[in-house]
């Protein structure tokens, strides 16, 4: 078993926490984020460029679109083996986003057809789509998180006790933060299957928390009148192999999938491996450590109280 001293160094963990969701809040400022074509509407085209297109042409690509349909932020992406590229763009009229008309679809094909000398049949397909995940439906996975995070703090505090519970909400929350931060900072396509990807998260994402609450609520027990520094400590240090070992094994999996799968697969293992990865750091180093901050800090007020005659 390890013996590290994971209470003294909680201050560097909150401040890496911080920093990074700091760099998150002005990505996001400068940025916002890269809303993918189920948030926006618009049309997809895919075209073969028989090659493999450079990071510096995807980019040229974009600026193509964008000076074109003016998109403010079209997606280029590769798919299959590389050599064919799905473009997702629409049109801005005032404050609507419709999709491509037939003659600005046109007119941006023949364009990438004149840089790669591409025939008619490059164009392998296109397709207009609706806005999938409207503001009503972002609203709704905000409630989703938000009802299963209430759910699951009234669970915790029930099986263990208020304390608990919030702050490993407070870490799902964290962990949520992180996952965005990711995205607006590498421009990452946010689409429905992140919605999807942060519920999965949070339901992961407690298991590990729980599992060290678990182990602190039992030595608190067996170890009587222990300093809290030196149980919480003891807890955190017995469970660390198995959380570290059990994620591995997920992000391993994971990790085969992002470089292996199809486009989808890649959608999906992405923000799971940030999410999981994340969490694991959330349940061992923010959740415990808040807790440990919280109960010194009500006990301290205790001790203070004048005692009655």
């Amino acid at each position: 078993m390890t013996n590290i001293d994971f209470m003294g160094k909680r201050k560097y963990f909150y401040v890496l926490s911080i920093l990074v969701m700091i760099i998150g809040l002005i990505s996001y400022i400068i940025q916002g984020f890269n809303y993918d074509i189920d948030f926006t509407g618009g049309t997809v085209l895919e075209i073969n460029l028989h090659k493999v297109p450079s990071a510096a042409e995807i980019t040229d690509l974009e600026k193509l679109t964008k000076q074109i349909t003016g998109t403010q932020t079209p997606i280029v992406r590769k798919v299959e083996d590389g050599k064919k590229i799905m473009i997702n763009a629409h049109e801005v009229h005032g404050k609507k986003r419709t999709e491509l008309s037939k003659e600005t679809r046109d007119k941006l094909f023949n364009a990438i057809a004149k840089k790669y000398n591409l025939k008619k049949e490059d164009l392998v397909s296109y397709q207009n789509v609706g806005a999938v995940v409207s503001s009503e439906l972002k609203s709704q996975a905000i409630w989703a998180v938000v009802i299963a995070s209430i759910l699951m703090l009234i669970y915790i505090a029930i099986r263990f006790e208020f304390k608990f519970g919030t702050t490993a909400v407070a870490a799902l929350l964290h962990d949520i933060l992180i996952m965005l931060t990711v995205y607006t900072l590498f421009r990452i396509p946010l689409n429905s299957t992140f919605i999807a990807a942060i519920l999965t998260v949070v339901g992961y994402s407690i298991n590990d928390t729980i599992v060290v609450f678990d182990r602190i609520r039992e030595n608190r027990r067996i170890q009587g009148k222990m300093d809290l520094k030196d149980l919480v400590n003891l807890s955190m240090n017995q469970t660390i192999g198995r959380s570290l070992s059990t994620t591995a094994t997920v992000i391993i999996v994971l990790f085969v999938l992002y470089l292996m799968g199809v486009q989808s697969i890649k959608e999906f293992a992405l923000p799971l491996l940030i999410g999981i990865t994340s969490g694991t750091y959330s349940s061992i180093f923010i959740a415990t450590a808040l807790w440990f901050d919280w109960e010194r800090s009500t006990r301290k007020k205790l001790q203070a109280k004048p005692k009655r005659a």
